[in-house]
């Protein structure tokens, strides 16, 4: 039996910026870390010729075209795994909640299949696997900090265009923000594949107001790091609002009803400001602000600098 964990991620400023639809034209910004929250992936060798599939359902084929979890069949597919094994996975939060549990889940995957094949493991490996794997391979929509978060772990500011990719580790940067910031449970979300796809379909043919609400995020991003840098904790809140404001104007299922409320009842509680993690329809609500209220209900948050990791092997 073989056990790994990838930690799930916060992104700070930049959401969105990192789809290659966006950003092979107009380059993206990404701000971010990985959490001590995680998602684990369990391989165990059975004695027939199957593959089984353990996660919020049970699947069981001879072939892994026949497997509907689509990320899970193309990894075994890509390292051309024989039947026999079994994969199970279980998070730390709950699914569907927009902290990038679906690349984590893949790039834990992917370090389990690198260790019981006795393939090399790097973070830079997995990274790149889990990209491939997840957004040609499987067809998922999306950009790529979740699976470098999932991977590498840490805090990092990401600028990239089509040729260009320059991470930074921020650690201490992020470190000073933690305990200004509350990660609120509004809802899974079962429409965030959707808004992805809408979101690449519509900076695909230059919708300029898709375009332009990017762009913003993107400047809006970079204004949240000389905030932090000027320790204006107060002013990364209101400039999450500001980016709040601007993804919502992207897709209509992006908010609901119930992130409304949570929205709502944190400003009330103290919050200058905040904004949904993910792509939308529910999640964790980021909110950030110096004098929060204890009564706002919140998840642990610490920086993973791990990354991806074997935690036991027998």
């Amino acid at each position: 039996m073989l056990l790994t964990r990838a930690p799930l991620r916060v992104p700070i400023g930049g959401g969105g910026t990192d789809f290659p639809s966006f950003y092979q034209k107009y380059g993206g910004y990404i701000l971010g870390f990985a959490i001590r929250k995680y998602v684990y992936v369990v391989l165990h060798k059975t004695t027939d010729k199957r593959y089984y599939l353990k996660y919020s359902r049970t699947e069981s084929a001879e072939e892994l075209d026949q497997l509907e979890n689509r990320v899970a069949a193309e990894v075994l597919k890509y390292f051309d795994v024989p039947p026999g094994l079994e994969v199970a996975t279980f998070s730390d939060v709950p699914e569907s909640s927009g902290l990038g549990g679906s690349s984590a889940f893949c790039v834990a995957l992917v370090l389990a299949v690198r260790q019981y094949l006795g393939l090399p493991i790097e973070a830079s490996l997995l990274f790149n696997d889990a990209v491939d794997i997840e957004r040609r391979k499987a067809k998922q929509p999306g950009g790529f900090q979740d699976q470098y978060f999932s991977a590498l772990g840490g805090a990092h500011e990401m600028e990239f265009t089509d040729v260009f990719f320059a991470p930074k580790r921020v650690d201490s940067l992020i470190e000073n923000l933690l305990p200004h910031l509350r990660l609120v449970f509004a809802g899974t979300s079962e429409k965030r594949l959707g808004i992805a796809r809408m979101q690449e379909s519509k900076t695909n043919v230059g919708d300029q107001s898709m375009v332009d609400g990017l762009l913003k995020v993107k400047q809006l991003g970079k204004d949240v790091k000389v905030s932090l840098e000027s320790s204006d904790y107060d002013k990364v809140g209101k400039i999450f609002n500001h980016h709040w404001s601007a993804k919502k104007l992207r897709d209509p299922n992006i908010t609901t009803p119930q992130v409304d409320s949570v929205y709502e009842e944190g400003l009330k509680l103290g919050a200058t400001g905040g904004k949904l993690i993910g792509m939308g329809g529910g999640g964790y609500i980021l909110f950030c602000g110096q004098n929060l209220d204890g009564r706002l209900p919140t998840v642990d948050l610490e920086i993973d600098k791990e990354g991806a990791k074997v935690l036991f092997q027998s």
